[in-house]
Order: structure tokens, then sequence, then C-alpha cells
């Protein structure tokens, strides 16, 4: 009975990785710098040392966008589509974790963020100089996103 309980938390915990930021880090593994129609991007943020990387590589980004539950848990990530005030596609993305930066030009955006099958929206003015920041929060629980998260694979 014990060994089904500790394999049950076990796969519980492990299903559970990619979804909550953790500390607990593959030190080796540094988040990449990606491309999507010349525009730059970063994403993860998984535990207190891959945020503070992160955003040491983003620091030159000017759009820093964060997902999380309502209660202020950060979650996996979410899909992303940018669109400029034309509506033309600029990026199209998925985050690695539970912040993505990029580097646009200066304007004005629609940014989609998809989660846990919702898609949340906001508009932005994206500096030349400087950094805007959108915050996406879900309404949801930590199971909510677990079972979405399990189910997609």
């Amino acid at each position: 009975m014990n060994k089904i309980v500790v394999g049950t938390v076990g796969l519980f915990l492990l299903g559970a990785s990619p979804v909550f930021a953790s500390s607990l880090t593959d030190s080796d593994s540094q988040p990449q710098v990606q491309t999507y129609n010349g525009i730059s991007y970063v994403s993860g943020g998984f535990g207190v040392d891959e945020r503070s990387e992160l955003r040491t590589i983003g620091k030159t980004d000017n759009l820093e966008l964060s997902f999380a539950l309502q209660n202020k848990d950060y979650i996996g990530g979410a899909e992303v589509l940018i669109k400029n005030k034309n509506g033309t596609e600029v990026l199209e993305a998925v985050s690695d974790g539970p912040l993505l930066f990029a580097k646009l030009p200066e304007g004005i955006y629609i940014v989609e963020a998809t989660a846990m099958g919702k898609t949340l929206e906001q508009t932005v003015h994206v500096p030349s100089k400087g950094q805007a920041q959108l915050y996406f929060a879900w309404k949801g629980s930590k199971e909510e996103v677990l079972h979405h998260t399990l189910a997609k694979k």
C-alpha cells in the first residue's frame, strides 16, 4: 500500500514539474533565444535561478509577458500570438515557462495568451527604449492547470 501511495505521489510530482515553478532546476539548462519572423524572444522561468537568468537575457528586450493564476502562482507557460495594430501576425510562440521576453519594433500590439483552454487579450504600447510589461492571470487552481497540461500529453 505504501509503495502505491509513494508511486502516485511521485507520478503527480513528475507530471506537475512542467506546470509549476520550482526552485529545483537543471543548472545546465539555460533559456535559449529564438526567433520568429525576425523577432527575437526567450522564455522560461522555472525556479528562482532560471527566472534570474531569463531576466538578465531579456533585459534589453522591450516586452515582458508573465503568465500566472489569479492567486499569483506561476503557470508553466502559454501559447502567445502578437499582432500589430493592423492585425498582422508579428510573433507566434509557445512559452517554455511563466515568462517570455521579446524585442519588437516600437508600436502598438495586441497580445493574446492562451492557457488552460482560455485566451486572454491585452493591448500594449511597446517603447523603443525601456520595457513594457503585461501580466496575464487566469482564473483557476493548480489542479486545473495540471489537468489541462496532462490532457494535452
